[in-house]
């Protein structure tokens, strides 16, 4: 009896430690991610809180910093390594919501969702109010090597 107890003790997880999503399609949206405008591969994960995030890890302008951030003390720091995709949650079907995406252009927030067109293509749609009034991008699943990108022609 001593055995199964400890047994199941080992095997429990330890105090403070996070589950995985149950659902194996939420982890289809993890992995590196180019822009639609190729300026930019952002790195999607799972945050603390569960919720998942994405990080700027490469862009065609690596010494940019956040000049439109509208924290005067930020505007000095580099947009790259920046937490721009927050507070996503996985709703099923290969689509999360409830969460923001920063815009470095204009310093600005924006509520955001996300769907899965296929395995290597997902829609992030930005918006404020109501998802009507917003705007979408196709980002693609990023799988080169290089994290120096060309410069982008917009």
């Amino acid at each position: 009896m001593r055995c199964v107890a400890l047994c199941a003790l080992a095997l429990s997880p330890a105090p403070g430690a996070r589950a995985a999503p149950a659902d194996a399609q939420a982890k289809q949206i993890l992995g590196r991610w180019l822009t639609e405008t190729r300026d930019g591969i952002i790195e999607i994960s799972i945050a603390a809180d569960d919720t998942y995030q994405g990080r700027l890890i490469a862009g065609d302008s690596p010494q940019r910093v956040d000049k439109n951030n509208p924290d005067p003390a930020k505007q000095s720091e580099l947009l790259l390594g920046q937490v721009i995709l927050l507070r996503l949650s996985y709703k099923g079907h290969a689509q999360w919501s409830g969460g923001s995406v920063y815009d470095p252009n204009s310093g600005r927030y924006y509520h955001c969702s996300v769907e899965m067109i296929d395995q290597d293509h997902l829609r992030l749609h930005g918006y404020v109010g109501i998802s009507i009034l917003g705007r979408s991008q196709v980002w693609t699943r990023y799988t080169g090597t290089s994290l120096v990108l060309p410069r982008a022609t917009h």
